[in-house]
């Protein structure tokens, strides 16, 4: 019996031994997975929070620009300045539409009638200079009548074939395209951004005093969204080609 018994003690050893070798093997190769992905998620944990940052910065931005009250002045000479914001509802207050035509995707700037919607556009622009590698666009909604009264659009034809992975620094302006648009509905928009991963953007409600009707106030969301140029928003030129369709937007330079 006494040999029996020591052969199943080794026995016993080498399966324990076996067990703990698997144990270790495992952890040690989930330590390995870690410690080889640990900086590629520090890195886009820290993209997520500095482009998340940059968006809510930018929407401050927006709101807090002072503009010159007399429109020939700079800003640095004018006597009298006030948030570009407030233009923008002083503006909306009287006939609830943001610069001088009907069409939201339309500006001129004639007898500074536009001027307001004007500066609000470029703003955005300037926001976003030291992004050049990062399309965006910045709606202001209205949620009462479920239509937008301003829309803008930055849209970067990137050339795959030309770019330098994985950092493309070399987008020149001309291969931008800037558009005021005029959407048909709020689910054209979710429909064609839903499935951007990359995309960082921050919304705000606002309340605009009104003048028409029974209503003194109309509820807006503000939103600004930033995503890499180098995300495909389609598969196709004709697919791209029906968004900005969709979208109602023309081209607006200048």
């Amino acid at each position: 019996m006494i040999p029996i018994i020591k052969n199943k003690k080794a026995q016993a050893a080498i399966t324990d031994a076996l067990f703990f070798l698997t144990i270790i093997v495992t952890l040690a190769v989930i330590l390995f997975k870690f410690s080889a992905t640990y900086g590629d998620r520090v890195t886009l944990a820290t993209n997520n929070l500095y482009f998340k940052e940059y968006s809510n910065s930018a929407l401050k931005t927006i709101f807090y620009a002072e503009i010159p009250l007399d429109f020939s002045k700079e800003i640095s000479s004018s006597k009298e300045t006030d948030y570009l914001m407030t233009a923008i509802k002083e503006d909306y207050f009287s006939d609830m539409q943001i610069g001088s035509s009907k069409d939201i995707n339309t500006m001129m700037i004639i007898n500074n009638s536009d001027i307001s919607k004007y500066n609000l556009y470029n703003l955005i622009k300037v926001v976003m200079k030291p992004l050049p590698n990062y399309d965006y666009m910045f709606y202001l909604y209205n949620t009462n009548d479920s239509k937008f009264e301003f829309f803008t659009l930055k849209v970067t034809n990137f050339d795959y074939e030309k770019a330098v992975f994985p950092h493309q620094l070399d987008i020149n302006a001309t291969d931008s395209n800037y558009y005021l648009c005029d959407p048909l509905s709020y689910a054209t928009i979710r429909d064609s951004f839903s499935e951007i991963s990359d995309i960082y953007s921050s919304s705000i409600p606002l309340q605009f005093p009104v003048t028409i009707g029974d209503r003194d106030t109309i509820n807006m969301t503000a939103t600004f969204a930033i995503w890499p140029a180098s995300v495909t928003l389609t598969k196709t030129d004709e697919e791209n080609n029906n968004i900005i369709s969709n979208f109602k937007c023309k081209a607006y330079t200048d």
